[in-house]
């Protein structure tokens, strides 16, 4: 290799990981952190997951999800969770990944959710049924499109949640947390399958006492979801964007 070439490339991934860093989470305490060096069992043993070279790489089968949710501990006070993901996605509008948290089982949580295209959302599944506190909304600029690494990030502050996408607030609600702490995780769903999400630099820090404030809400969808019909069971993405099929269901 070139040796100009070769500085060149160690200069570029170096401002990227000063880039990453500074988008991380704020919180002065770490609570934990896991950079995916070893595979750590506290994530479980999906046959759909592997923990390699410094990734958690999850692989939906098609029409299917994956919600993983780390078993370390429950996590209580304030909370500030980021979690960096790179979605190797053919079609990015019917693929998405996604931060869980204020979960207090596999059948009660919230998932901050983002697809490639800009599209992102809130679902919260309580006590196995969908509910869909922040609606599929479209953002300009936010998400970065193809390969390239986005960071998910949320903020808890009493009932009080903010959450972020590589550094912008992109909403904020009220939800019911549970009251002895949160699991938190990944989750992933692919429709046409045969997709991956690497996840990386996972890490929960203590918040501060005060929430971030209220930033405006982004421009409303052109047009309103379409409603999916009637089914055994609710889709565990939320209503689907208009043109979207329905979302697939948690295994």
């Amino acid at each position: 290799m070139n040796k100009g070439l070769s500085t060149v490339c160690a200069s570029s991934l170096a401002f990227l990981a000063l880039a990453t860093s500074a988008l991380a989470c704020q919180g002065q305490n770490v609570l934990y952190e896991d950079d995916f060096s070893f595979a750590d069992p506290a994530w479980g043993n999906s046959p759909q997951m592997r923990i390699d070279q410094g990734v958690l790489t999850l692989t939906p089968v098609p029409n299917g999800a994956n919600s993983i949710q780390n078993q370390s501990g429950f996590f209580e006070g304030n909370l500030d969770v980021c979690v960096d993901v790179v979605q190797k996605v053919i079609d990015p509008a019917n693929s998405w990944a996604a931060l869980i948290f204020g979960g207090a089982d596999v059948n009660n949580y919230y998932m901050a959710q983002v697809m490639g295209d800009g599209y992102m959302n809130v679902a919260r599944l309580q006590k196995g049924r969908w509910l869909y506190p922040v609606p599929w909304t479209q953002t300009q600029g936010v998400v970065k499109p193809g390969n390239e690494v986005n960071q998910i990030r949320i903020v808890t502050v009493g009932n009080q949640v903010t959450g972020f996408v590589n550094g912008q607030q992109v909403w904020q609600f009220r939800a019911q947390l549970p009251k002895d702490g949160s699991l938190l995780g990944v989750y992933a769903t692919s429709l046409p399958g045969k997709e991956s999400f690497d996840f990386d630099n996972f890490k929960v820090t203590e918040a501060s006492d005060a929430p971030p404030p209220a930033a405006p809400a982004p421009p409303p969808m052109a047009e309103a979801p379409a409603e999916p019909e009637a089914e055994a069971e609710p889709p565990a993405g939320g209503k689907p964007k208009p043109g979207a099929p329905g979302a697939p269901k948690v295994p």
